[in-house]
């Protein structure tokens, strides 16, 4: 069953007259007058439309005292009041909420519904006055909703209206202010890198938080962007800093960037470096390229260093502590020092004139400037030999020692260097006149002398004596040659003019056996062998034997074993005779 609610206005017309002054909604025709106290007429309401049966009722307070409306339609009754009846209006709608949450530009605004109290559901709501946000409407039922599409503070006045008829009908008007607030954006300056030198890129930013579409070329004022760097600052970290950007729409944080200045790769090649084995090293050079903001070699501190070693070879130079500063990456490129072999010199100064001293064995001094061993030979073994660096005199004679060093990976072979040994022999000369000196040739091996006198060659002196008129005074030797080309000289002979002639010594029997005692005449006096000393030398240098107390003639036991022996006889004056003394077995 349908239900259909009917509303009616009752004007009294005179004294006893009501007059029903409002359509119905079932037709368009006035209700009849009538008298107050007098039985109504019934009237029927004939719908049309809609689906049967038909119920009727009447709003309460909306029919006159006395009146009533059957659920079929009918009027009746007897009116009592003289006065017109209908509805009256009620009192004005209360709005709530008062106040409405703030919206954001750009964000969907949270659904706001606004209720009223008092009057007849359902009401309907509109925006009777001011402006809503663009992007914000109000439905009818009193929802605003939608999209902020500008920042701001909005007024508007929202009225309502109920659902009530004629002179009770209620209405209300509230006044709102909705704050759209501006949506917050971010802009980050962008990082960038250069190099040391390089030009400064244009700077750039990123945002965050466009909303409804926008984009940085939306904006009212762009942001500016700007560093503390230049071209020319040196290498390291510089802020980028945004700020002043300006649009309503939005309120903006910054969030700042790096321009990071990379140092710049400078090349730097070593340069080949050669020296001789055992000098110092060469200063290690370079060339450098990738130079900018007018920089140059003045920059590095430290320098090249290069592999440890010292022989003969080839060593990388490395970078060392080769530094270019804060502003350069160096890009090095290494080479090689070639140290080469060294040449070397001998150098031997030493005089080897011996044998008239006892000495049988001389050290050999001659030294390579490589600091390298020398290594000797003697071209005669038969005067002399050599161990090492001790030459051992075996007869005397002349012979040539050679001082050689061969080199080794560093050093290359020295020169070889000669030098002569005169192995003097005593007792080859002696006096036996004031003015005449003779060379002992009792074996018949002597073919040639050389006579000197005071260390100078005396010409036409090559005879097995020398004499001068009308004696002798001064130092005497001989160099003779023998049948084999082999020299000898002599020890020197000192003689003062008009001085006794001493008569050396004599071994009797010579040669001997090992062991044997032998008979040693010395031709001086008692007076002048006082505090002499007799020695028997090995061929070594080695005194075998030394004896004191010497006597013009005395027995003497030699060694007992072969070989060749010198006896010496040393006198407190510094004159020496010596003898030679074959032991056998």
């Amino acid at each position: 069953m349908q239900k259909k609610a009917f509303i009616f206005t009752a004007l009294l017309s005179g004294l006893a007259t009501l007059k029903f002054c409002q359509k119905t909604l079932a037709n368009t025709s006035f209700l009849p007058p009538n008298l107050v106290g007098t039985v109504y007429t019934p009237v029927f309401f004939p719908p049309t439309g809609g689906t049967a049966p038909d119920a009727f009722s009447a709003l309460s307070g909306f029919l006159p005292p006395g009146m009533s409306l059957v659920t079929i339609g009918a009027l009746s009754g007897i009116p009592t009041p003289e006065c017109s009846f209908g509805p009256v209006a009620g009192p004005p709608l209360v709005f709530s909420p008062t106040t409405i949450p703030d919206g954001l530009y750009g964000s969907a605004y949270a659904n706001q519904t606004l209720t009223v109290t008092g009057g007849m559901a359902p009401y309907t709501f509109s925006v009777s006055g001011g402006t809503l946000p663009p992007g914000i409407s109000l439905s009818p039922v009193g929802v605003l909703s939608g999209t902020p599409t500008a920042a701001g503070t909005y007024s508007f006045i929202v009225t309502a209206q109920d659902n009530a008829r004629g002179r009770r009908k209620s209405s209300g008007s509230q006044k709102y202010a909705l704050v759209i607030d501006q949506a917050v954006l971010t802009i980050s300056a962008n990082n960038v890198n250069i190099l040391y030198g390089g030009a400064l890129p244009a700077l750039m930013a990123s945002y965050g938080g466009f909303v409804n579409n926008d984009n940085a070329s939306s904006l009212t004022s762009q942001p500016a962007l700007t560093t503390t760097a230049s071209s020319s600052s040196p290498a390291g970290v510089y802020p980028i800093v945004a700020s002043g950007a300006i649009d309503s729409n939005y309120t903006f944080t910054y969030n700042p960037g790096i321009l990071t200045i990379n140092p710049a790769s400078l090349l730097v090649t070593a340069i080949t470096q050669k020296k001789e084995y055992g000098t110092p090293d060469p200063t290690f050079t370079y060339a450098a390229t990738g130079f900018v903001n007018g920089d140059n070699s003045g920059i590095f501190t430290g320098s090249l260093s290069r592999a440890p070693g010292e022989n003969v070879g080839t060593y990388p130079i490395t970078e060392g502590s080769l530094d270019a500063g804060r502003n350069y990456k160096i890009s090095y490129t290494g080479n090689y020092l070639t140290i080469t072999i060294a040449s070397q010199k001998i150098t031997w100064t030493q005089g080897l004139l011996v044998g008239c001293n006892a000495t049988t064995q001389v050290q050999l001094t001659a030294t390579a400037s490589s600091g390298l061993p020398v290594t000797y030979s003697v071209s005669n073994k038969n005067i002399a030999t050599v161990s090492g660096n001790v030459l051992t005199l075996m007869l005397p004679g002349i012979t040539v020692i050679t001082a050689s060093q061969a080199g080794d990976a560093n050093h290359t072979a020295a020169p070889a260097l000669t030098d002569t040994v005169f192995y003097q022999g005593s007792s080859l000369i002696r006096q036996h006149w004031g003015d005449a000196i003779f060379f002992d040739n009792s074996s018949g091996d002597y073919v040639a002398w050389q006579w000197y006198k005071n260390d100078s060659l005396v010409a036409g002196a090559t005879s097995p004596y020398y004499s001068e008129t009308p004696s002798l005074n001064g130092q005497y030797f001989v160099i003779a040659t023998n049948k084999d080309g082999q020299q000898v000289q002599s020890c020197p002979l000192t003689i003062t003019g008009g001085a006794p002639i001493p008569g050396g010594i004599k071994v009797q029997p010579n040669p001997t056996h090992k062991g044997a005692l032998v008979i040693v005449t010395s031709n001086y006096s008692s007076a002048a062998l006082q505090g002499a000393v007799l020695q028997i030398v090995d061929i070594t240098g080695s005194v075998q034997q030394q004896l004191t107390n010497v006597q013009p003639s005395m027995q003497v036991t030699m060694p007992s074993k072969n070989g060749l022996y010198i006896i010496n006889l040393l006198l407190a004056n510094g004159i020496k005779s010596s003898i030679n003394v074959l032991v056998v077995d």
